[in-house]
């Protein structure tokens, strides 16, 4: 018995294909019979191995074996069936390539890839594996090869339709199921030399990519590629065959306990789905940031709107780079990224828009159990319903899984043989998840679809009908509850109704008499009504029902507002947007607030006042790219300074979440930038200024200022002995660094003024009049006045002719050097005693007086530092 729908100790099914012709309800005269067809002439088809009076054909002394009794045309058309399966494919495959050409520019494409790429593709739809390899000499030598294994799945569809399209029409009329075995055979191998052969010959080159490591041709002929076309050519070449004879409907009738209708719902139902994200995929991705991915649709259009449906099933997309990472760290290296990542609709930061896929999904989902519901045509069912319903999503998440995955093995033999490999793909337990929608559905359409369908339209149930499959409905009776199987008896009391009834003398269920079947041409469809509950169990059914229903709706409306206010509102892009407002409004508070720096406002120069009228701030500034992985965000941003276009990448951590969807984000990479201010020594620690405002004192000749992207003139402001004095300094760029000087010329300088040289003067004066008045005991201090020997003494000085000064800048910032232009005349007066003489001679005679001083301001006073 069948597992999806039939009760046990149930009757055969009158109304459904492969049971036991009903026999008619007895009318009255001049009536029609209830559910009569006309009769059918019985359908024959000639033997082409018999003779004109239906006898055999005479044989020799053995009858004829396989081989023997297959006509030439059969060979053909087994050989011909193969190539025009793959001259389809082919086709489809020109068509991906052209696309993917004109959409990408024809950056990566030659003449030659317009024959060469649908080759491999058709390759690759035998779940061939696209390889490359090269070959470096340099330094050291070393091999390496790369491999894609990947389902084209337009390419690999319209292999299977063409396939199945000319086995079925060509070379028809083999009866013999070991010829058509043979056939089916010869199918097959013709299809998988094919295509080996043609992706051998018929390689990838890449000769205008002009890469510095030479890449050989690339080609997916391998035996995967041909075990693959040999299963695929065979399987829909046997299949199509029994389907042209009565081997396909023996077939089915030894399969009867296989739930064939749950297999054509769950079909229709995965497939509406996979096709309604294909087409909102191939029409958002163009508008949406992603557009780079568009070059690659045509090809992989399919195999994302698989894993967008295992997402939206609350299934993942894992990339497991594990192996990879396991070889890198064998060869002393290591990867920065996670090495296996899943994506679903719990990760972190997906958007709310996401979450409209999951209502898509329960919206299919109830659609297919209504459809499953009709399909069972109002039996009651059987307990292993249940078994079949999830057994048969859970084979349909297998497929899944494996048309969506994708493998990339990677391997070099020098400086040692190392290979790694990664999956991309639905998660290893998918196929779990799509049992687990079996097993709802199987719940939906056991106490849902009837309450639902009990209210639905004869027109909503007549397109339910065609969907299913389902060739009619049983009628109802609208009055009174279905009666148990031979529990009325023909002839039996029925309810007073104006509708006339009779009962099937198969099922023992009243049936009316004036009513046409449900699913029969022109027949309007019955309503459809479930009477085994009581109207108060019904009507709680009913309410629950309607709770339910509208609980499941406001969840899923919750999750979408409350994924969209956190995506949108509360996304790590407002942040970012604030912080780049900030900067170009000259906010310094607010964007330190946005940091979660240390520095604090007005520090250095973060004050609004001086951030405000700092110049070549950041401006049209835009995001363009967001990447969040778990609690880190990765924003790219483009901007402009000073004219000059730049990008950078912030980074930003959710460092809490507040009623669910607040999140609070912090950016990490991105600090305050600083200014090193360094000031001539001779100046000592002075004040510096910026835009009239006090920004700090120097200590130890120099100051570190944090400032934002900008453009600062910093001075030192004038005083009795220097000029003020000013630098611009520039800040560039997004993440912090060092500012530079806007010119390689720009230096602080200390100007002496008027008065320092004039105190200079008066220093110098001042140190020759005092060195005059010590005599004899003038230090080594002293400018030189004349020859002093050890008989010297009572030695006095009398400036005469007093010297020319000159001040001029010294080599030292801050620094005068006072000097004589020309020489000064000392009188110099003095007793002798040479020791040899009692003798004590006085003398007199005229000396020059030079002097060279350096000059400088110490503690706030002017004063002589050195003599040369």
């Amino acid at each position: 018995m069948s597992l999806e729908n039939t009760p046990p100790t149930t009757p055969p099914n009158p109304f459904q294909a492969g049971s036991i012709p009903p026999t008619p309800t007895p009318t009255a005269p001049g009536q029609p019979a209830v559910n009569s067809e006309p009769a059918q002439p019985a359908l024959t088809q000639a033997n082409p191995y018999a003779g004109p009076a239906g006898q055999p054909l005479a044989q020799g002394p053995s009858g004829p074996n396989a081989f023997s009794v297959i006509a030439p045309g059969a060979w053909r058309g087994a050989v011909a069936s193969a190539g025009i399966g793959y001259g389809a494919a082919f086709v489809v495959a020109l068509l991906t390539v052209a696309l993917t050409g004109l959409l990408t520019g024809w950056e990566m494409f030659s003449a030659g890839w317009l024959v060469s790429g649908p080759v491999q593709l058709v390759a690759m739809a035998t779940f061939g594996q696209l390889g490359a390899s090269t070959e470096v000499d340099y330094i050291i030598s070393f091999a390496a090869s790369v491999t894609v294994g990947v389902l084209p799945l337009l390419v690999f569809a319209a292999l299977l339709v063409g396939s199945y399209l000319s086995s079925r029409f060509v070379g028809r009329g083999v009866w013999q199921g070991s010829s058509v075995l043979i056939l089916s055979a010869v199918s097959g191998l013709t299809l998988a030399i094919g295509v080996t052969v043609l992706a051998a010959v018929l390689p990838v080159r890449f000769p205008d990519l002009q890469l510095d490591i030479p890449v050989g041709s690339t080609s997916a002929a391998s035996v995967g590629s041909f075990l693959g076309a040999l299963v695929i050519g065979f399987t829909v070449s046997y299949v199509a065959r029994l389907q042209a004879t009565d081997g396909w409907s023996r077939l089915l009738a030894r399969a009867t306990w296989l739930p064939w209708g749950t297999v054509r719902i769950a079909s229709l139902h995965l497939g509406a789905f996979i096709a309604v994200l294909a087409v909102v995929l191939a029409i958002l991705t163009p508008l949406s940031e992603a557009d780079e991915y568009v070059g690659v649709l045509p090809v992989f259009l399919l195999t994302f709107a698989i894993n967008a449906v295992v997402i939206g099933m609350l299934g993942a997309f894992s990339a497991d780079l594990s192996d990879l990472d396991r070889v890198l760290a064998s060869l002393g290296g290591a990867s920065n990224e996670q090495t296996k990542q899943n994506l679903s609709v719990f990760s972190e930061g997906i958007t709310g828009y996401i979450w409209l896929i999951v209502l898509l999904a329960l919206i299919l989902a109830v659609a297919a159990s209504l459809l499953l519901a009709v399909r069972r045509n109002r039996v009651r069912p059987a307990p292993l319903s249940w078994l079949a319903t999830i057994a048969t999503y859970l084979v349909f998440g297998l497929v899944l899984q494996l048309l969506g995955s994708a493998l990339v093995t990677a391997s070099m033999t020098a400086p040692e043989n190392a290979s790694a490999s990664g999956t991309f793909g639905p998660a290893a337990w998918t196929f779990l998840i799509f049992a687990l929608w079996g097993a709802a559905i199987e719940a939906l359409t056991r106490f849902v679809a009837p309450v639902i369908l009990a209210y639905a339209t004869p027109g909503a149930i007549g397109a339910l009908v065609k969907l299913s499959g389902q060739e009619r409905l049983l009628p109802v009776v609208p009055t009174a509850p279905l009666a148990p199987v031979r529990t009325v008896a023909a002839g039996a009391a029925l309810p007073e109704t104006e509708v006339a009834y009779g009962i099937d003398p198969i099922t023992g269920y009243p049936v009316t008499t004036d009513v046409t079947a449900a699913g029969q041409p022109g027949a309007v469809p019955l309503p459809f009504a479930t009477s085994t509950m009581s109207p108060a169990t019904a009507k709680r059914v009913k309410i629950g029902a309607i709770i339910v229903g509208a609980a499941a709706l406001l969840i899923i409306a919750a999750s979408v507002a409350g994924g969209i206010v956190r995506s949108s509102v509360f996304g790590p892009q407002n942040v970012a947007t604030a912080y780049l407002d900030a900067l170009e409004k000259g906010n310094a508070s607010t964007a330190l607030k946005l940091l979660g720096s240390s520095a604090d406002a007005g520090d250095g120069l973060l004050s609004n006042e001086i951030f405000g009228l700092a110049t070549d701030r950041i401006e049209d500034a835009a995001i363009s790219d967001i990447t969040i992985t778990e609690d880190v965000a990765q924003i790219e941003v483009h901007f402009k300074q000073g004219g000059v276009s730049d990008s950078a990448v912030l980074k930003l951590t959710r460092t809490s979440t507040d009623w669910l969807v607040a999140d609070n984000w912090s950016i990490l990479n991105a600090e305050p930038g600083q200014i090193d201010v360094y000031v001539p020594t001779r100046l000592g620690d002075v004040e510096l200024e910026a835009n009239g405002l006090s920004i700090g004192t120097t200590k130890d000749d120099g100051l570190t200022l944090p400032a934002f992207p900008g453009t600062y003139e910093v001075a030192i402001p004038a005083t009795d002995y220097f000029e003020e004095s000013s630098v611009t300094y520039v800040v560039s760029g997004l993440l912090g660094g060092y500012g530079e000087f806007e010119s390689s010329d720009d230096a602080f300088t200390a100007n002496p003024t008027a008065e320092y040289e004039a105190a200079a003067l008066a220093a110098v004066n001042t140190l020759i009049t005092t060195c005059l008045a010590e005599g004899e005991a003038a230090s080594d201090d002293c400018p030189n006045m004349g020859y002093i020997s050890s008989y010297y003494s009572n030695v006095v000085y009398t400036l005469v002719t007093a010297p020319d000064l000159t001040v001029d800048l010294s080599y030292e910032d801050g620094g005068l050097t006072v000097s004589s232009d020309t020489y000064g005349v000392v009188n110099m007066e003095y007793d002798v005693d040479y020791g040899f003489s009692t003798e004590i001679r006085h003398e007199t005679t005229e000396n020059y007086l030079t002097i060279s001083a350096e000059v400088n301001v110490v503690d706030g006073e002017v004063v002589v530092t050195s003599l040369y």
